[in-house]
């Protein structure tokens, strides 16, 4: 089979009805200056051998036609496996809503309950979690709900480490942690 220009053999497989074979590479002819190479590719067009011969600059525009027409196209990410899902002022508003929750919960177990260490634990993470997700975010931490939450939190988690687990929080504390939590959910209804 001969070479023949590019243009007049994709006429001839455009005109008769071709089933192209999976496309090969035949082989990769170099000029002498090596600037230039050339892509065969057979294509069998009723029992008769047909060569295409493109250069490097047709596949390059090819190529970004065709990544073009997928960027063009794509759906949009899904972020939810890590966690990274969603808008950001709702999630911020849930896990928000998640501490304060949990909280509250273990300010109003008796200090004698079996579950008081479990729920001061669990207490502990999200603190920590929460604090560690948004402390460096500038969107999240000039708003008035983080200054209350975080205030609230600091003064829980200040009381059990420095006095432990066994001994129960003040009441003027518990009070003003729970002050802090109204406010700040108050804050969160309103989208700040």
């Amino acid at each position: 089979a001969r070479s023949r220009p590019a243009s007049s053999t994709m006429a001839a497989i455009a005109a008769s009805s071709v089933s192209i074979a999976p496309a090969r590479v035949a082989a990769v002819r170099q000029s002498r200056s090596r600037a230039r190479a050339a892509v065969v590719v057979k294509a069998s067009a009723d029992e008769r051998q047909v060569e295409a011969t493109t250069s490097r600059r047709e596949l390059a525009v090819k190529g970004f036609a065709a990544l073009a027409a997928v960027a063009a196209v794509r759906p949009e990410p899904a972020h939810a496996l890590f966690g990274f899902g969603g808008d950001k002022e709702t999630q911020y508003a849930e896990l928000t809503a998640g501490v304060i929750a949990q909280v509250r919960f273990t300010l109003d177990l008796p200090a004698d309950s079996d579950e008081k260490a479990a729920a001061i634990e669990k207490t502990r993470k999200l603190t920590n979690d929460w604090v560690a997700r948004y402390r460096r975010d500038k969107g999240i931490t000039g708003r008035p709900s983080y200054g209350n939450v975080y205030s609230a939190l600091n003064a829980v988690s200040g009381h059990y480490n420095n006095f432990g687990t066994k001994y129960p929080l003040p009441q003027k504390r518990k009070d003003r942690v729970l002050q802090e939590f109204e406010t700040a959910e108050i804050a969160l209804s309103r989208g700040r």
